[in-house]
């Protein structure tokens, strides 16, 4: 494939379409690990093209340097710009953009021959595939995790999750911190929380469901905790969800599988099953800004229920 003639138009054209082809939704959910591991595959072959067509049209004079911290310029203020259509900044995505980039910074694409162009092709190949490689090593370490559902710290901690109406940190202290997405004074989402895939869907030998949350405000309010066992969104009766109260502080939360092993409706769950679990908020009179909860695990069979110590 040859440009030839320093056709900068049609490289400006190749550029700026790949560029905004960043911007476009995802075709599969945001948070799914799929999506991030395509997303991150993509972003690779996308920045090589993209410096392959730039090195081609480019003088000699030009440095491939230059083609690349341009390049790199450009994948961050793409990730700067997402946040505010709706999409997050993925850092990992701009660092597979830059790699990608760098293969066909340095030198022309076409033709590929010689030893050199093999190995650039070869490192091409171990980029396109790393993303699907750290996807599954951090599924694998969430599987080898259970029976802990959610931990603050770990690798895969931040991966997996579906936020409605919230966005998700860990504190200094080792938990995750919930904020809302507006402030007190605007009118907010229905239920804001989260919800998080289950990896491993057997929880017939789990015991109980526990975690514990931190409510700042004075005023009481209410929570949530859901699992379903059924694709999509089950209606309330087809899934289990456990309302309790909680108070200033932290609020200790023990949900023993007697309970959870009923759907809301009276329908027997099937908990070798279980496709996902969430904690969101019912209702609280002075809104919210934040609100912490541990991690989730869980634990050896035992008595107890939902709600505040």
């Amino acid at each position: 494939m040859s440009l030839g003639g320093r056709r900068w138009p049609v490289a400006a054209a190749v550029v700026a379409g790949g560029l905004f082809a960043l911007l476009l939704p995802l075709p599969v959910g945001e948070q799914s690990r799929v999506a991030h591991a395509l997303a991150g595959s993509c972003h690779v072959i996308l920045f090589a093209v993209l410096a392959g067509v730039l090195r081609a049209v480019a003088p000699a004079r030009i440095s491939g340097w230059l083609i690349w911290l341009g390049l790199a310029v450009g994948a961050g203020a793409i990730e700067c710009i997402q946040p505010f259509i709706g999409r997050s900044a993925e850092w990992a995505d701009w660092f597979y953009g830059v790699a990608g980039a760098a293969c066909f910074s340095f030198r022309r694409p076409w033709p590929a021959g010689g030893s050199c162009g093999r190995w650039v092709m070869v490192m091409l190949g171990l980029l396109i595939l790393f993303p699907l490689g750290w996807e599954f090593s951090m599924w694998r370490g969430e599987d080898r995790a259970f029976p802990v559902l959610a931990q603050p710290g770990t690798f895969w901690a931040g991966r997996g999750w579906t936020l409605h109406g919230v966005k998700l940190s860990v504190t200094a202290e080792g938990n995750f911190r919930v904020t809302s997405k507006t402030t007190k004074n605007q009118e907010g989402f229905a239920y804001p929380g989260l919800f998080r895939g289950a990896v491993v869907s057997d929880w017939s030998e789990g015991g109980a469901f526990q975690t514990a949350i931190y409510w700042p405000g004075t005023e009481s309010a209410v929570f949530a905790v859901r699992m379903d066992d059924l694709p999509g969104n089950p209606p309330y009766a087809e899934r289990f969800q456990r309302e309790f109260a909680v108070t200033q502080g932290w609020n200790h939360v023990k949900i023993p599988a007697a309970q959870w092993g009923t759907a809301s409706g009276g329908r027997a769950m099937n908990v070798e099953a279980i496709r996902q679990w969430g904690l969101f908020l019912v209702s609280a009179t002075e809104g919210f800004d934040y609100f912490l909860f541990a991690p989730v695990r869980l634990v050896a069979p035992a008595s107890g229920a939902a709600g505040g110590d």
